[in-house]
């Protein structure tokens, strides 16, 4: 099933807030490429299928914010106080303390974790990304509520290392 219009302009905002410049998706005869790491062009898509009623052009014609590329302002964050590690979002979604609903969440203050445990979740796009604590230590601060939007660079978690 070849993807709507309406579809592809989803996908096109999503990537730009997100800040991708190249994007490639494939599924059955479906085929999307967004390139827009070219200064100064537009994003470029393309869908493409076995029969060609089923051929999307409209994306061609992509509303007028799609043909500058943005770069919005990044936000700074500073620690709450030294001596701790930040574990940041490393893109903007919906932050989720635990695997499920039902389930407990990853972590509490006073946790300890190792380098590789799984501290949360960051949903982009229905994409479930685990988030790990990437040092040895306890849980100081958990900076963010569950099911909150969070940008690229936010600290999520604040780990005080084990000495």
């Amino acid at each position: 099933m070849p993807l709507s219009a309406r579809e592809i302009v989803e996908i096109l905002r999503t990537l730009d807030e997100l800040g991708y410049q190249r994007f490639r998706y494939e599924q059955n005869d479906v085929r999307l490429e967004v390139d827009t790491s070219t200064a100064g062009e537009s994003a470029t898509a393309s869908s493409t299928s076995q029969a060609p009623v089923n051929t999307v052009s409209e994306p061609a014609s992509t509303p007028k914010e799609q043909e500058t590329p943005t770069t919005a302002p990044r936000t700074t964050f500073s620690p709450p106080k030294e001596g701790l590690i930040s574990v940041d979002s490393p893109m903007t979604g919906t932050f989720y303390r635990a695997p499920s609903p039902d389930a407990p969440p990853f972590v509490e203050v006073g946790s300890k974790v190792e380098d590789h445990d799984t501290v949360c979740l960051v949903d982009v796009m229905k994409l479930f990304n685990s988030i790990s604590a990437g040092t040895k230590g306890t849980i100081a601060d958990i900076c963010a509520e569950n099911g909150a939007q969070v940008e690229a660079g936010q600290p999520l978690i604040w780990i005080e290392p084990d000495a």
